[in-house]
């Protein structure tokens, strides 16, 4: 029986599904920023998610964005025309005509505070895309052999090699969360443990090839969706 979700799967499953967390090419396109557009109105324009194309390009307050920027809209086939957003002008009267849109526009949500930092450093690579490839999590750079301690209480569904990643965990939280732990170096939990938020898991192991440069790479996922960790952690 094969699951659908890795965060889902029945007893006859042996390991979650890992094929799932390979990155790979994301199609879409580079939309640029013109006068008067804005975030909602782009995504308007795409019929996209303004919380996803939030998260993928780092953007944490709508009035972020600026003419000249590039923004990624994944699943897009071709830049889209957007129309500009024209404030109203006031009545005759003096009184100014409501520019209350029709549909008000949703807020950028960030679930800070969702998981502790699992370590402590500077981050050298951010979610969102690289030369076409989607990256799906943030990579915190520490020195190796570094603790690494779980981002919250939950299950380890997965604690071994893993193509790709190198020595990962992939442990299973409350409300269909998991958070993935990869590039280490030792591993301190197994399959089938229960492990509290801020309990030591692994330590921090170099880049696959490398001697010189040691970090983790980190992912909070949902319904098996990556998300942007940035949006999930505390504030620095």
């Amino acid at each position: 029986m094969v699951c659908s979700l890795w965060l889902v799967w029945c007893s006859s499953c042996s390991h979650p599904p890992t094929h799932l967390l390979m990155p790979g090419k994301t199609k879409g396109i580079y939309h640029t920023v013109k006068k008067k557009q804005t975030l909602w109105s782009i995504c308007n324009a795409y019929n996209v998610n303004l919380q996803d194309i939030a998260e993928i390009n780092n953007i944490d307050n709508p009035s972020q964005i600026k003419v000249g920027d590039r923004l990624f809209i994944p699943g897009a086939t071709k830049v889209l025309y957007v129309p500009p957003t024209v404030k109203q002008k006031p009545r005759t009267n003096g009184k100014p005509k409501s520019t209350r849109p029709k549909t008000k526009p949703p807020k950028i949500v960030k679930h800070t505070g969702t998981f502790i930092w699992p370590l402590k450093g500077s981050i050298i690579k951010k979610f969102g895309m690289y030369n076409g490839t989607k990256h799906d999590g943030i990579d915190i750079k520490a020195r190796a052999g570094t603790q690494v301690v779980a981002a919250g209480s939950g299950k380890v569904v997965f604690a071994n090699y893993l193509e790709g990643y190198g020595n990962t965990i992939i442990m299973q939280h409350g409300d269909n969360y998991a958070t993935v732990y990869a590039n280490n170096g030792k591993q301190f939990v197994s399959e089938g443990q229960w492990v509290s938020k801020g309990k030591k898991i692994a330590s921090v192991g170099y880049a696959s090839g490398s001697k010189k440069t040691a970090y983790l790479h980190f992912q909070v996922r949902r319904y098996n969706r990556p998300r942007n960790p940035l949006f999930y952690l505390p504030s620095r």
